[in-house]
């Protein structure tokens, strides 16, 4: 297998800021359609084992599989590890598509997205928006907004962490409490007032005060911070990944707090159906049975529509059965993952023109 591809470290520039990247092309001297990997929300750098196992395994497609540093990793010059809106991603991937596209070893209509868990939205909105996409693999890529998703996956992952209803509610209520304090319309208000009532008087009940009571930026952002580091050690926090927000929200100025909710509304407020109703080119959907993070039944139903109402008649759901979000089982990736990329992938090539 190691003489049947080559490898290539690679360099591009998005929005003037330089990543790295590797190359992972099939052993031909003829230009090869081509397949960019895009990270989920917890962006990683070019050397992951799981981005170069997903490599290794598509090439054999006779597909050149580019992965590369998310931006702060690996040494590149990208705008660092933090919160990134989604228009950057989209950005990002469509510059490594112009990039593939570019190179004389590549052929230039045949470049596609994949892309996992918040990579699978990138996929949509780059294939909404921009037409030199050829086709996208989102795997476990949501059908909901972020802000359906992230509430389903606090509420799906304290289940099945044996947490008590008490506790999941409190969780719950707090990650939408969360949503609803960066929106100028609240999504959750009535839910979050009456299950407020319910669970009487804790820390949940100064943050939903706060939610539908504002007070001064500046002080609504140190109150949220006392909140959360007031209700950190609770277990049932667990899957609020307060060890992640916090950092972030302390991370900035105080003054920053009305910039900030804007950004975290801009990402909240994306809605799948803005993008996967205008997506024409073909689409591979990949969904695991038992995932904790996002409703894949709703998902795949909502994915059905939106495709249909773009008028696309080139699209495939697969349902790996059993399979986590990293469409894993038991730790390894579920029989027949690959096998469905790498036919589906394929049959694609065998529509691109030299």
């Amino acid at each position: 297998m190691k003489d049947s591809f080559t490898i290539e470290e690679v360099k591009f520039t998005v929005n003037d800021k330089e990543l790295n990247g590797i190359l992972t092309r099939p052993a031909t001297d003829t230009p090869c359609p081509a397949l960019v990997l895009l990270h989920g929300a917890d962006r990683s750098g070019k050397d992951d084992p799981y981005y170069v196992e997903h490599a290794q395994q598509l090439v054999r497609a006779g597909f050149a599989v580019l992965h590369y540093d998310g931006p702060g990793w690996g040494g590149g010059s990208g705008q660092g590890q933090g919160f990134e809106t989604l228009e950057y991603r989209t950005e990002e991937a469509i510059a490594v598509i112009g990039y593939l596209q570019a190179r004389p070893d590549i052929k230039p209509n045949a470049v596609g997205l994949w892309g996992v868990s918040q990579g699978g939205w990138i996929c949509h909105m780059v294939a909404a928006s921009y037409k030199g996409v050829a086709f996208i693999i989102p795997v476990s890529g949501p059908g909901v907004t972020p802000a359906e998703q992230e509430v389903f996956r606090v509420e799906a992952e304290s289940r099945a962490e044996g947490f008590d209803e008490d506790e999941i509610a409190k969780a719950v209520l707090v990650r939408r409490l969360m949503v609803d304090i960066v929106l100028p319309a609240p999504m959750f208000r009535e839910v979050n007032l009456s299950e407020s009532r319910r669970l009487g008087g804790g820390l949940w009940s100064e943050l939903t005060e706060l939610t539908y009571n504002p007070i001064e930026p500046a002080a609504e952002h140190g109150k949220v911070v006392e909140v959360l580091h007031g209700i950190e050690e609770e277990r049932w926090t667990k899957f609020l990944h307060l060890d992640e927000v916090l950092p972030m929200l302390e991370s900035f100025p105080p003054q920053a707090w009305e910039m900030v909710k804007a950004q975290m509304q801009a990402v909240m407020n994306v809605n799948p159906a803005d993008f996967l109703t205008k997506v024409r080119c073909p689409v591979l959907a990949i969904f695991g049975e038992s995932d904790t993070s996002i409703p894949v039944k709703k998902s795949v139903m909502l994915y059905e529509q939106y495709l249909r109402e773009a008028g696309n008649k080139a699209f495939t759901i697969h349902v790996f059965p059993n399979a986590s979000h990293t469409i894993r089982v038991g730790g390894e990736f579920a029989d027949g993952y690959f096998d469905v990329m790498m036919d589906w992938l394929g049959n694609q090539a065998a529509t691109f023109s030299s």
